[in-house]
Order: C-alpha cells, then sequence, then structure tokens
C-alpha cells in the first residue's frame, strides 16, 4: 500500500538523521565508542525497515528469511542499544566526576587567601576571585573587560610590562613582587606569579595570575630595617646608618673639592646618673640630650647626627672650614652645660668632643671616625681643652689614645684573647687553680700585655665591657675543664671600677647558671687599693658576691695601703703577695720579712695565702717552709692559651707521685 510505504521511506529518512546526528556528537563528548554504538543501531532499525519495504514489494519472496533477518537485526539493535547505554552511563558518571571536580577547584579559586585574575591575550579581566575584589574594593562584574593593574603603566613601569609580556608569551611563568595601589588609592606590595594556559594544541587561551598580599610582611621588614639602622631610645641613627651616609657625604665632598669634619661627642657624668638614678632615668636623659643636638643639627642641611652608643654621638658637618667647625663644636658645648630638669631635680653635665677632617685627618669614613674618637680621649685627658680636633702626638701618646678609642670596636671585634697560669697547692704539689689573663691582640699593635691598656680602659670608662668579656668567655671556658675531668678553680681579677657597677653581680649570677658553673670554682681578685676606694660600697658589692658562694682574694698585697681593719672588715678568704717582694726576698732581706710577716699574718687571721712571680726553686723551697699555701710564677709555667695550658696540665698530673 503507498500509505504504508510512505511511512517506511519516512521512518528510515528519520533514523538515517539521528544517525548523523549522533556522529556530529561524538567530538563533543569525547567518547565515540558509545555513540557508534548507537549509530549503527539507529543504521540498523532503518535497515529492519527496509526488510520490510523489500518483502511488501515482494523483493524477498520467503516469509521465513524475512522473518528470520528480521530478527537478527532486532537481536542485533537491542545489543548494540544496552552496551550503548551502559557506555553513556559511564560517560555521565565521569562528566559528574569532572564536573564535582571543577566545582571543587572553582572554589578552591574562589575562596583562596590568594588573589587570583583570569586574563585573556589581550590582557582583559575574563574572571577574578573574590579575594582580587576584596582587594581592589570592586566588584568582579565591573572588572570583567578591564586590564589589571599591574599591567598598568599607572602601577607598574613601561619596560616591566614590556618584560612581563615577553616571557609569558613564549610560554614562561612571571614571578615578582609588585607595588601597586588599589582602587582606594592605598599602595600595597604583593607576590605574583603569573602563568600561561594553553589547550591541547599549545596554544595559550588566557593567563592566570595569582596574588598574595604582602603588604604588612613588607611594612614589618622595613620596620625592622629602621630598627637596624636606628637607636631604639632615641631613635636617632646608628652608627650603621651614619657611616653609610658619611661615606656619600664623604664622595660628595671629593667631587665638589670640600672640607667636611667628623665630631664625636662624649657626655661625661652620665653613667654616673644612670647607675644612680636607675636606666629609666638614665633613658629620659639620653632623649633629652639628643633633643638637644638635633635640634642644633636640624637648623641647616649640612648636619647629620646619630647616636653612637652608650654615651657617645657622632655628627658630621659638611662644606665646612676649621673655623665653622669649631664654632658649631663650641654650640654643641654649650648646649649640653644647660641644666636638664628630669623627674624635679635638676642635672648637670659636660661632654668632651673631638673632631677630624677630611681630606686632612682621614679619606675614609672608618679613619675619619677613629680619629675623630682619639681626638675625644685627647680631650677627656686634658685640663684645659673640652673641645679638640685630631692632634699631631708623639708616638706614645698617639698610641694610648688610638687605644682608648678602640677598646669598644676590639671587644666586637673579638680582639682579647685570655691566657691562664697554674697555682699550685704546697701541701699536695697539686695544679688546683688557674688565673685568666686577658691579652690584647691588637690589627695594628700586635700582642699588648695587660699593664699597657687596663689603666687606660679604668680612665675611660671602658674597664666593665671588658670584664664583662673574661667573665663570660672564662665561664665557657672553666665549664669545659670541668666537662673533660679538670676539677680546678678559676681566679678572674675584678678592678674597683667593676665593683661599684650594680650590674656584675647579676652578670656573675647569670653567667654562672648559663654554663652550669658552682661558686666554688670562682675566686675574684681584687687589689689591696681597691679596699679603701668607696670603702662602703665596696663592702656591700663583696658581700652580695659572697652570698652568691663566690671567693675573694686581694691582690697585689703589700703595696697598697690597707689597714687591717679594713681588712678584716671586708669578705675576704685569701691574700695574693705582690710578687715584687716574691722576686726580691732570696737577696733583699727586707723583702723576705715582709713575705714571712704576710704570710703569718695572713694565717692569724683565718685567710689563705699565695705567693706570686716564683721564678725559681730555691725560692719555691723556702716559701714551703714557710708556710705558704700556694704558689704561682714563671717557675711553675708562664701564661699560656688554653690549648697550651691544658697540655701542660697533662703532662704535669702524669708526673706526680700515685701515693
Amino acid at each position: 500500500m503507498p500509505e504504508i510505504t510512505l511511512i517506511i521511506w519516512l521512518s528510515i529518512f528519520l533514523q538515517v538523521t539521528a544517525v548523523t546526528l549522533s556522529l556530529r556528537l561524538i567530538p563533543l563528548t569525547g567518547r565515540a565508542t558509545a555513540w557508534i554504538l548507537f549509530s549503527l543501531a539507529f543504521v540498523l532499525m532503518a535497515s529492519r525497515r527496509l526488510l520490510d519495504l523489500l518483502f511488501g514489494n515482494h523483493f524477498i519472496e520467503d516469509p521465513y528469511i524475512h522473518n528470520l533477518s528480521t530478527r537478527l537485526v532486532a537481536l542485533i539493535i537491542s545489543t548494540l542499544m544496552v552496551a550503548g547505554v551502559f557506555l553513556t552511563k559511564r560517560i555521565f558518571e565521569q562528566q559528574r566526576k569532572d564536573a564535582e571536580q571543577l566545582n571543587k577547584f572553582s572554589l578552591a579559586v574562589e575562596q583562596s587567601p590568594s588573589a587570583t585574575v583570569i586574563f585573556t591575550p589581550s590582557g582583559k579581566i575574563e574572571y577574578t576571585n573574590k579575594k582580587f575584589c576584596e582587594i581592589n574594593h570592586t566588584p568582579a562584574e565591573k572588572l570583567y573587560g578591564l586590564t589589571p593593574g599591574f599591567l598598568t603603566t599607572e602601577c607598574t613601569p613601561q619596560s616591566t610590562i614590556n618584560k612581563i609580556w615577553n616571557k609569558i608569551k613564549i610560554g614562561g611563568t612571571w614571578k615578582s613582587e609588585f607595588y601597586n595601589k588599589d582602587s582606594n588609592g592605598q599602595h600595597r606590595w604583593a607576590r605574583t606569579i603569573i602563568s600561561p594556559i594553553k589547550n591541547n594544541k599549545e596554544e595559550i587561551t588566557f593567563y592566570i595570575a595569582s596574588f598574595e598580599d604582602i603588604t604588612i610582611e613588607k611594612q614589618q621588614q622595613q620596620a625592622i630595617k629602621e630598627l637596624s639602622l636606628h637607636d631604639h631610645i632615641t631613635q636617632l641613627p646608628n652608627r650603621n646608618l651614619f657611616q653609610d651616609r658619611l661615606q656619600q657625604a664623604i664622595t660628595t665632598a671629593q667631587n665638589k673639592d670640600q672640607m667636611l669634619s667628623v665630631l664625636l661627642l662624649d657626655i661625661n657624668n652620665f653613667k654616673a646618673i644612670n647607675n644612680t638614678m636607675g636606666h629609666l632615668t638614665g633613658d629620659v636623659m639620653l632623649r633629652e640630650i639628643s633633643n638637644r643636638l638635633s635640634n642644633i643639627a636640624q637648623d641647616s642641611s649640612e648636619h647629620f647626627l646619630a647616636r653612637m652608643g652608650g654615651d657617645v654621638f657622632l655628627l658630621f658637618t659638611t662644606d665646612t672650614t676649621e673655623d665653622k667647625t669649631l664654632k658649631f663644636a663650641n654650640l654643641l658645648s654649650q648646649t649640653i652645660l644647660k641644666p636638664f630638669f628630669i623627674e624635679n631635680r635638676s642635672f648637670e653635665l659636660t661632654a668632651n668632643i673631638g673632631y677630624a677632617f677630611y681630606p686632612t685627618h682621614g679619606k675614609n669614613d672608618d679613619t675619619l671616625i677613629k680619629n675623630a674618637d682619639i681626638a675625644m680621649y685627647a680631650a677627656k685627658n686634658s685640663t684645659k681643652n673640652i673641645i679638640q680636633y685630631y692632634p699631631s702626638l708623639d708616638d706614645g701618646n698617639l698610641k694610648r689614645l688610638e687605644l682608648s678609642s678602640h677598646f669598644r670596636q676590639a671587644v666586637e671585634d673579638d680582639e682579647f684573647v685570655l691566657y691562664y697560669q697554674p697555682q699550685m697547692e704546697f701541701s699536695s704539689n697539686k695544679i688546683i687553680g688557674a688565673e685568666a689573663l686577658i691579652r690584647w691582640i691588637h690589627p695594628g699593635f700586635g700582642l699588648i700585655p695587660p699593664d699597657e691598656f687596663i689603666e687606660l680602659a679604668e680612665k675611660s670608662g671602658h674597664i666593665y665591657m671588658i670584664t664583662e668579656w673574661v667573665i663570660q668567655n672564662s665561664f665557657i671556658q672553666l665549664a669545659e675543664w670541668h666537662e673533660n675531668g679538670h676539677d680546678i678553680e678559676l681566679s678572674i681579677n675584678i678592678s674597683a671600677n667593676d665593683i661599684q657597677n650594680p650590674e656584675l653581680v647579676s652578670l656573675l649570677e647569670t653567667e654562672m647558671i648559663k654554663n652550669k658553673i658552682e661558686p666554688a670554682w670562682i675566686k675574684l681578685e681584687i687589689t689591696e687599693n681597691s679596699l679603701m676606694l668607696y670603702s662602703s660600697q665596696t663592702a656591700s658589692a663583696l658581700t652580695r658576691i659572697t652570698e652568691l658562694g663566690i671567693a675573694i682574694s686581694i691582690d697585689d698585697f703589700g703595696t697598697g695601703y690597707a689597714s687591717l681593719q679594713y681588712l678584716t672588715r671586708m669578705p675576704v678568704t685569701q691574700i695574693k703577695i705582690d710578687k715584687s717582694f716574691v722576686l726580691q726576698m732570696l737577696s733583699n732581706d727586707q723583702d723576705a720579712v715582709i713575705v714571712r710577716s704576710t704570710i703569718d699574718l695572713a694565717h692569724n687571721l683565718g685567710l689563705k695565702i699565695t705567693a706570686e712571680g716564683i721564678e725559681d726553686e730555691e725560692t719555691l723551697n723556702i716559701l714551703e717552709i714557710l708556710s705558704c699555701d700556694y704558689a704561682q710564677g714563671y717557675y711553675l709555667a708562664k701564661p699560656m692559651n688554653n690549648t697550651a695550658f691544658i697540655n701542660w696540665l697533662k703532662h704535669y698530673n702524669s708526673q706526680l707521685p700515685l701515693f
């Protein structure tokens, strides 16, 4: 019938159309197998209708063949449809997983603490996450189509923008830090990574940039840098910044053929006020001093002021003359002379000022500061001039001034070394201790013995920093000795100035705890004359030291003028006879009498006694007969560094009898 034939042909047409549409879906899904199966099924459906058409038009006459062929085609169609449905299910499941994964990535980017922006190869924004919008104070829809700020010359130099595009256009990744302005005009730092994203044809389709806001980190770094270049008490530049600016000023002076001066100002009596009134009052005083000096220095751009440390200030003045510098130094001195009123109390200070000129007295910052320091110490030692420029002195005085000005740097540069001289006990012949003796390895003068610099350190006020260095380093060595089985004491020399320092006791206690030192391992030696200086303060300080369990010995006994009253009133446990008497006791009867009388005096007072300066066996034997307790001198051993001392000690102990 023609109607049926029309329907069959229409069915075939629709099925062929379905096959064509199915095949067009293959590239979109990426899962060709499933769609091929469905397409074959549709083709077979069309062929089944074709079989019916052929049978109806008698092209196929055998009903059996017709039925068999149509049923086989139906079976194959069903099989293909089942397989296609199964594969399609897998496709949809994979797509669901991909969608979930993509959603996770999308949420991760959207909620990331790092700002993220995606822009096209032409530089237009296509996507921004929440953080990027927050930083720019702008909703995402207003950002789309715009150029990211870091790619505009308003925030980034054109040369940098060119470098960025040159790198990312060839597939490279750009990493850098940007200093940009947000939409509110606030400057912010961002650590940025820009990466190209490619398709499967290795074509760049877009770029993704990730930003980490490091503004606070940069601010903290800047604050740390400021602290490293400024004094935390006065907020003035410190020595590091001063030297940096001085180097620049020297270069300018050299180019313009100008004179430049460096001034070093040292405040007198500040340490006494600081120790008496406390550090808080001392800090207030320092700030007041710095304010006065700043008011003078800020009157002109030619001056630069810094705090060197302690009560020492540094200045340099550019494009100057000798007369102008002297007038400026006098102005500084006069402003310090005016009374300071702190906590309803009046304080009066003076200042010594030394100065040196570029290029006459030095052509670099270190030399100029050193020579200004030397000039300051010359002024400090002068009875007439509190202001002095770098002097022309004889070699001996120049050396003393250079040493006086170099103590602080010597401690910082670790130029001091410790030597140890053994102390023997007569009753056992054993080495029971050692005296720590400081030496200075000066970069210009070589090895300097303590006789040449200790007095200078005391006069210049630097003795405590040296004593502090000795205590810290000798305690480390003492702890190492005991850890290695060397059960010996350590004697350390303390000056009268050290005893008056309120920080001495806490320093001893802190270092003992830190190095696990027993108090019985330590003995402090003070000179006889120290007992007479500030006697009440000395007694109080020594009492606090002995309360820690540390023994006190009187050094150089017999050369001073301490009375028995002072000797009995102080918490002393030992006396050391000065070597000047021991050296001459064999040839000088009076010295021999002094030695014998001192030994008897010590024993009658219940004190132990040490004889130093023993240089021969006969002197050693006589001291043993006189019942001296301990011996020290070149006959036993000269002062040695730690390695030599330990080797000597091992050798000495190996010679002792076993019983």
